[in-house]
């Protein structure tokens, strides 16, 4: 952690009593709520799985928050081997503006693993998530989604190239979402994935729809996905059905998965799209056009041949802001 001087643990996972714990953590001015299900201390020498789920790592994304606050409320199991820890919502001052990012440093918290003690509020939030509760996990998930501007073709996803190992379990934590395609692509700095990819532990994102607000068949598969990963993972009793086969992309280059640099709007202006979500398109073929306030226009062009999996629905724009994304899937 280099300047980041090590955290006094605010709840011990390892020491909680066998049962549902509420715990808020918090410091330093910035915090959130996580809900603990414990089987209780592992026997002297053994080893069991904490899984870890947190949603809203970006504000305007609700279906993690839904899904996570449910179980909350709902999910008593009788037998549980292992620990459970779901955070509803992380980035709670960007959840509660509506936003993306928190207003007061419009820092992207995907973007600030692995933080900073003396940061800015969105590095420190990231440095508490990670040195708290991301340090005593085997098992992670980020539940994401398109937020408000945008929709997407719902996947889930991996960092590959962490370690033989490590890729393996990820790609049977990813295939227990079989409702939704797979992309796994290498490592960007900044992400909650990379930080647990930097401690070598096996984590997944997955990636609803958005448009801001929740497809019922969204939150459904969320829900079968969660479910089948705790039978994965050994948490629950019972035997893991046979999947869904996914279409899967694995893929090495860095540009490919990061959704913010693609087919960008030359200039401010309103945003008129001439694509659908998932639809196969060109080259060279127009994706929409970014009419200037000033009366000027411009045609932003597809940059590869695919299929649409992202595409913005905000009609205004700002220089620079991502209009689609095309994958070759």
């Amino acid at each position: 952690m280099g300047k980041n001087r090590p955290l006094k643990l605010i709840v011990d996972l390892a020491a909680l009593p066998a049962g549902f714990h509420c715990r808020r953590i918090e410091e330093d001015g910035v915090g959130f709520t996580a809900f603990i299900w414990s089987g209780g201390p592992s026997a002297l020498g053994t080893t069991r799985s904490t899984l870890l789920v947190n949603g809203a790592t970006h504000g305007d994304e609700y279906e993690g928050p839904t899904l996570l606050r449910q179980w909350a409320q709902n999910w008593r199991p009788k037998l549980l081997q292992g620990t459970v820890v779901m955070v509803p919502v992380l980035n709670e001052v960007a959840f509660y503006a509506g936003a993306r990012c928190r207003p007061d440093d419009q820092a992207n918290l995907a973007r600030s693993f692995p933080g900073r003690r003396n940061g800015t509020p969105t590095q420190r939030l990231a440095l508490l998530f990670e040195e708290q509760l991301m340090a005593q996990c085997t098992h992670y998930a980020d539940l994401h989604s398109a937020g408000a501007a945008n929709e997407l073709d719902s996947w889930a996803g991996y960092i590959h190239g962490v370690t033989p190992a490590v890729d393996r379990t990820q790609k049977r934590m990813a295939a227990c979402f079989d409702r939704f395609w797979c992309w796994a692509g290498p490592f960007l700095p900044g992400r909650t994935l990379s930080a647990a990819a930097e401690r070598r532990i096996p984590a997944i994102y997955t990636e609803c729809r958005g448009a801001g607000d929740i497809a019922r068949a969204d939150l459904a598969a969320l829900d079968l996905g969660l479910r089948r990963l705790l039978l994965l993972l050994g948490l629950v009793p019972g035997k893991l059905p046979r999947l869904r086969a996914q279409r899967i992309r694995i893929t090495r280059s860095v540009r490919e998965t990061h959704l913010q640099v693609h087919h960008l709007a030359p200039d401010d202006g309103l945003f008129v799209p001439q694509v659908r979500l998932r639809e196969r398109i060109r080259r060279g073929q127009p994706i929409g056009e970014v009419l200037g306030l000033d009366g000027t226009a411009a045609i932003v062009r597809a940059e590869e041949s695919g299929r649409v999996v992202m595409r913005r629905l905000q009609r205004s724009v700002r220089r620079g802001d991502a209009l689609a994304v095309i994958a070759p899937v």
